[in-house]
Formats: C-alpha cells, sequence, structure tokens
C-alpha cells in the first residue's frame, strides 16, 4: 500500500498515520504500526476492509463512557477494542457535564492554570494519566509484525492530540514534528468535521460542544508540556513515574515501533 499520512479513509473522521515521522536519533516511525483519528462509529464496509488490509489489531478508544454507549465503535474483524476513558478528570467524576464544561473551560485565556486547563489536566489527571498508561501497554503488546494500533477520541484532535504527543516523545521524536503533526488536524478538519448523532439532553450537548469548540493551537499543546516540565522535571521523568515506562520498556517501544 502506498504510503500516505492521512488514510483515504472516507467515512472515519481525521485518521492519519504516524509512519515516517524521524526521531532524534535518526531513525524513522514505521510505517502501519500507529495510527490516529476520531471517532469510529460511521465506518462503511469498505473502510472497515481497507483497515484490516492495513493490518489494524488494537483499537484504543479515549472517549468517555456515555460517547462510546452513545456510539460505539463497529466490530472489524481481528480488531480488539480497548477503552480508556480520558475523562471524566478524577476530581468531576461525580459532577454533570453540564458543570465540567462550566469549570474546566471558563477561565482567562491569557493565564490558564494547572487547575483549569484542560490539557495540563490531561496530563496531570490520575484518571487521564490510567489511560494514557493503559495505552501504553497496548502499544507494548502489538509486538507482532504487520499489526497497526489506532488510538482515538471523538474529533481526533484533544485527547488524540495529547495521546499522539505523549507516544511521539517516548519514541524520541523531537517537539517541531510533534508540533506539525498535533496542527495537521486544523488542516484535516477545517470546513470538514461533521456534527455527531446526538441524543438529547445535557451530557450530548457538553461533550459535543467541547468536541467541535475549536481547533486545536500550539498554546495548549505547549501548556500540556509545561505541566510536565513543571510537575517531572521532564518528559523523561513523566514517562517514567507517571506511564509506568522503565528505560528497558521504553527501548522495547522504540524497537517495536521505529526503524
Amino acid at each position: 500500500m502506498e504510503k500516505q499520512r492521512i488514510l483515504p479513509i472516507q467515512s472515519g473522521l481525521n485518521f492519519r498515520e504516524l509512519g515516517g515521522y524521524p526521531t532524534q536519533d535518526g531513525k524513522t516511525i514505521k510505517w502501519r504500526k500507529l495510527l490516529r483519528s476520531g471517532y469510529l462509529s460511521v465506518l462503511k464496509k469498505t473502510d472497515k476492509q481497507f483497515l484490516t488490509d492495513y493490518g489494524l489489531r488494537y483499537d484504543v478508544d479515549l472517549r468517555s463512557d456515555y460517547e462510546i454507549l452513545r456510539n460505539p465503535d463497529p466490530t472489524i474483524p481481528e480488531m480488539v477494542h480497548i477503552s480508556a476513558s480520558v475523562y471524566p478528570f478524577t476530581a468531576h467524576k461525580k459532577m454533570s457535564l453540564k458543570q465540567w464544561w462550566k469549570n474546566i473551560f471558563h477561565k482567562d485565556a491569557h493565564q490558564p492554570s494547572i487547575l483549569s486547563d484542560p490539557y495540563q489536566l490531561m496530563v496531570l489527571d490520575q484518571h487521564a494519566q490510567a489511560a494514557f498508561k493503559e495505552l501504553f501497554q497496548i502499544l507494548l503488546k502489538n509486538d507482532q509484525p504487520n499489526q497497526a494500533v489506532v488510538f482515538h477520541c471523538s474529533a481526533g484532535k484533544d485527547r488524540t492530540g495529547i495521546a499522539a504527543f505523549l507516544v511521539l516523545s517516548a519514541l524520541g521524536v523531537d517537539q517541531e514534528t510533534i508540533d506539525t503533526d498535533y496542527l495537521l488536524s486544523n488542516q484535516v478538519l477545517f470546513g470538514k468535521m461533521p456534527s455527531l448523532k446526538s441524543a438529547s439532553g445535557t451530557k450530548s450537548a457538553a461533550i459535543e460542544r467541547m468536541n467541535q469548540a475549536r481547533n486545536v493551537n500550539l498554546q495548549s499543546l505547549h501548556l500540556a508540556k509545561q505541566a510536565i516540565d513543571v510537575s517531572y522535571q521532564g518528559m523523561t521523568n513523566y514517562l517514567h513515574e507517571a506511564m509506568n515506562l522503565s528505560d528497558k520498556k521504553l527501548e522495547q517501544l522504540r524497537d517495536l515501533y521505529t526503524e
């Protein structure tokens, strides 16, 4: 198959390859091993077949239980679905999504704090960290050739963007390349993001508003990086302490996903 950054999925959202990115030690990420995307619930038969032929074996779903219940991922032959919800954050598990939205996103845009910015919470909150730890465990499990992992949320830009940031960092990709991949969501989604099927009620409205509120911007991603630098004194310590990845496991990841 042709090597393509944006995969030719007709009925999916923001389907992209992470293969081909260079690492700082002179290697590149293998193609057909790491995929990122938005929701999969409307995939057509031809797209499912494409992904089966592509080698997709693991589907790490970063959405909330409610999102999964409303729009479950499809069954694809040989693919295993893993739920690893990033939301709700630990401090907000008993809060309605309407109140959660109000508290998390109502902030001074010029002076975001670690206590209020959702991107910083995604890398610091224990519940969110558990989701990303699960993703890394699946990446380590995907140790056979010609098999791929996809990780996704609803729009494939925020939760998925943070997941890609962590995964690419673990594989030794430099920040400038990570930034470029992160911003690619704006190009892919601009004017093309369909409305998700919605049920009536506050929960649906809050999640859809969150997913469609804005394009991604580097300030948000860099705030997450800043939170890691301040709280863990850098990405290496974060991967060791928050993601439970020893030097041996990081070496194993790089062996599996780079060449």
